[in-house]
Parts: structure tokens; C-alpha cells; sequence
């Protein structure tokens, strides 16, 4: 990984812990195969394009997008963790099955 990619996920990360939301499952800038687990929020990086996209069962690609400017990426990676948090609560509320156990849907 580069300095820059290096800086970036740090970046991430600190913003991952202040909104709190490190108990969802998510990869920053990990390789595209590796690490990979269902439901995850993923960023990565491929030659000079940012992907951000979500994992479905069995770790299926579920809607890739693409950037390049990896500060609109990594808005997209935060948006989506906060939509997945939504999303699961509503299915909590509703009586249905969350994506996977997170103490997140419970709040």
C-alpha cells in the first residue's frame, strides 16, 4: 500500500470511530479479494479509480461505484455505512431479519 492510500485509510478510520459505527463490517483498501466477508462495506483502489461497493451473500459485489477522486469515494464508503445502518434497524423494527448481528440495530 502507498503513503497516500496509508493516510487515506487512517483518515477513514478516525471518521469510522467518530461516528461510530466500528461495529459494522467494512474494508478499507484491504485487496479486492481479501478479507472479504458478507455484508461488508468495501473501498478499494484500482489503478487510478476508487471502488466502493457492497457485499452481498456469500460475498457478492453488490453495486460497485466508481470514482476518481478518493475524497468523494470515501464519502460514498461513510454514506453507504450510515444507509446500512438505517436499513437494518428498519428491518429490526419491522420484525425481520438484519443483514447479520450488530449491536448497531439495536440503538
Amino acid at each position: 500500500m502507498n503513503h497516500n492510500l496509508a493516510e487515506y485509510k487512517q483518515i477513514l478510520e478516525e471518521d469510522i470511530q467518530l461516528l461510530g459505527f466500528e461495529e459494522l463490517r467494512y474494508s478499507i483498501f484491504e485487496g479486492e479479494e481479501n478479507n472479504r466477508e458478507e455484508y461488508q462495506v468495501r473501498i478499494e483502489k484500482k489503478q487510478d479509480i476508487f471502488e466502493v461497493y457492497v457485499t452481498g451473500e456469500r460475498a457478492s459485489v453488490m453495486g460497485k461505484h466508481k470514482f476518481t477522486s478518493v475524497f468523494e469515494a470515501m464519502d460514498k464508503f461513510l454514506n453507504i455505512m450510515q444507509s446500512r445502518i438505517l436499513s437494518n434497524r428498519r428491518k429490526v423494527k419491522n420484525g425481520e431479519p438484519p443483514e447479520y448481528p450488530c449491536p448497531l440495530w439495536d440503538n
